[in-house]
């Protein structure tokens, strides 16, 4: 990874500069102090001012008739952190007086240096792994949420926090060899940081320990040989467990909350026979899972009132697939068209912020991305409960659905890829489907795509089986499925 421009050392030399990530080849091996690749301040009668590059304060003019003679000093224009921020923003008036005002300020410093390979990692991690795994961008609490807590201590449960996502740049930018020695610093740091809050009965680190132990979640995402995605989960829904026991009066963010939920629903649905009894009862997760919200959650990849009827459609399927349970095949048939009323009707949209901040591309991969998850659930429902027509509906979902596939410039979300690849029937759906997972593997190289492509063809396979021996009912594709399987498919 290089810088855009080269550092300022080089500059002033007049030299070429290999941009090297933080300090350039050419200042290390001469010995000189690299000057970084940062913004720099100079005054207008500068003569190397460049103002494509360069930020120019401006002073008051300290003779203005105006003054009186004890005003006559040099006023500056000084620039902060926020207003670069606000200034890439774009913001109106009212967000721009709400953003300014609605929290304390931050800080440009670090509690202790990163350096070395940790600091390009975490330059790797802010720069694309967290930019990955969110469909929107102003509020992506990967960036957002997670760096504030790694950059203001180096207390065990930050440090473990710090681990964790190092070894996630780690493994996506050099292989799971680079990321070992991280990976394992931050279990042995979670763990360190578990028993002294257990003995002493403190919490106060309880937030930096579930994000730690979510970021290992995400760790099996990545490394498709890992297979401790649910040991991590099942951690995690304890730590929030007692979070809400203990935090009353400082609720859990709603970016961990929703986190934990979009984990727990995806997995539910990939292995709905590990989900541990009456655990999700307990969790408080019904605020954060309200189907009264259309806007657009960079985390889900869709709204709450679309991922609220994935959750829900799991649980239906469930109690189908569960034959010691008597359910009422006409409550059922009324559930069903409740909720394909309610998917049918469901309009998705970006906050305002988050369409100021965002470009017209951004905005359709987002707004595309949503539609597939509102398709593919249409999809799952059919499928979960089936009614007569369904063929002509789901031809008219398929359609929508590759409509959009072509929208993207590569899928983000390997869920409704999925769901689409189950009903996907023709040899020319079909290789539409292995066009989008190759691109999602070259563009984004995460390895549960390379395990949900074996699960397609395997389920395809099902398929044609079926076909050539002439049963024609519907095929439920979760039967083909091996559950035994330990990656997380489709997060």
């Amino acid at each position: 990874m290089t810088a855009p421009q080269g550092c300022w050392t080089c500059k002033n030399r007049k030299i070429g500069c290999d941009r090297t990530i933080p300090h350039c080849n050419n200042c290390l091996r001469t010995k000189r102090a690299c000057a970084g690749y940062g913004i720099r301040l100079v005054w207008p009668d500068e003569p190397s001012a460049r103002r494509g590059e360069l930020i120019l304060c401006h002073v008051a003019n300290a003779t203005s008739p105006h003054d009186s003679p004890q005003d006559n000093h040099s006023r500056f224009l000084n620039f902060t952190w926020m207003d670069f921020c606000l200034k890439e923003k774009g913001l109106t008036w009212r967000q721009f007086i709400e953003r300014t005002y609605a929290g304390p300020p931050h800080s440009l410093s670090l509690h202790s240096p990163i350096v070395g390979e940790d600091a390009i990692l975490l330059a790797y991690y802010e720069q694309i792994i967290a930019p990955m795994c969110s469909t929107t961008r102003a509020r992506n609490g990967f960036h957002d949420q997670i760096m504030p807590v790694v950059l203001s201590s180096r207390d065990g449960s930050a440090t473990a926090l710090c681990s964790s996502l190092l070894a996630i740049s780690a493994y996506h930018r050099q292989g799971p060899g680079a990321a070992l020695e991280y990976k394992i610093s931050a279990i042995k740091g979670l763990h360190e940081s578990l028993a002294a809050s257990s003995s002493c009965g403190w919490y106060a680190d309880a937030e930096a320990q579930l994000a730690t132990t979510m970021m290992l979640c995400m760790y099996s995402v990545f490394d498709e040989q890992e297979a401790q995605f649910h040991l991590h989960l099942d951690g995690a829904k304890r730590i929030l467990r007692s979070l809400q026991w203990h935090q009353q009066q400082r609720p859990v963010s709603d970016f961990l909350m929703n986190w934990v939920l979009y984990y727990d629903v995806l997995s539910s649905f990939a292995q709905p026979s590990r989900r541990i009894r009456g655990d999700l009862r307990i969790l408080s997760y019904s605020n954060n899972l309200q189907p009264t919200s259309n806007l657009i959650i960079g985390l889900f990849g869709c709204s709450t009132d679309v991922f609220s009827s994935i959750s829900f459609i799991n649980q239906m399927r469930m109690t189908l697939s569960d034959s010691s349970v008597n359910f009422d095949p006409g409550e059922q048939s009324q559930q069903r068209v409740a909720l394909e009323e309610r998917l049918r009707m469901a309009s998705q949209h970006l906050s305002p912020d988050e369409a100021a901040s965002s470009s017209a591309v951004q905005i359709k991969d987002a707004s595309a991305t949503a539609e597939l998850y509102r398709l593919a659930a249409l999809l799952y429902l059919q499928r979960v409960v089936p009614a007569p027509g369904d063929d002509m509906r789901s031809a008219a979902y398929l359609q929508q659905i590759f409509a959009a596939l072509r929208t993207v410039r590569v899928a983000t979300s390997p869920w409704p890829v999925f769901i689409t690849a189950c009903e996907a029937r023709t040899e020319d759906e079909r290789v539409q489907i292995l066009r989008v997972l190759e691109r999602m593997d070259e563009i984004r190289n995460v390895g549960n795509v390379r395990v949900m492509r074996s699960l397609i063809e395997s389920i395809w396979k099902q398929q044609d089986l079926r076909d050539s021996s002439g049963k024609s009912e519907a095929l439920r594709w979760w039967l083909c499925v091996d559950g035994e399987v330990p990656a997380p498919w489709f997060a």
